[in-house]
């Protein structure tokens, strides 16, 4: 999980974007929507990029 903590991706980052939306989860469940999140990120660039090539 470096990574994402180097880009400000945290799992209490999730926790402090929903919470200013009024939705609040604990850490398990922001680690769970983290991870959700990034699979559908690599989702989305693998589609496009084989659209592109």
């Amino acid at each position: 999980m470096e990574r994402e903590e180097e880009k400000g991706l945290t799992p209490e980052r999730v926790m402090q974007i929903l919470e200013k939306k009024g939705t609040h989860i604990d850490i398990e469940e922001a680690k769970i929507i983290l991870e959700f999140v990034k699979k559908i990120a690599h989702i989305a660039v693998n589609q496009y990029l084989r659209g592109c090539l």
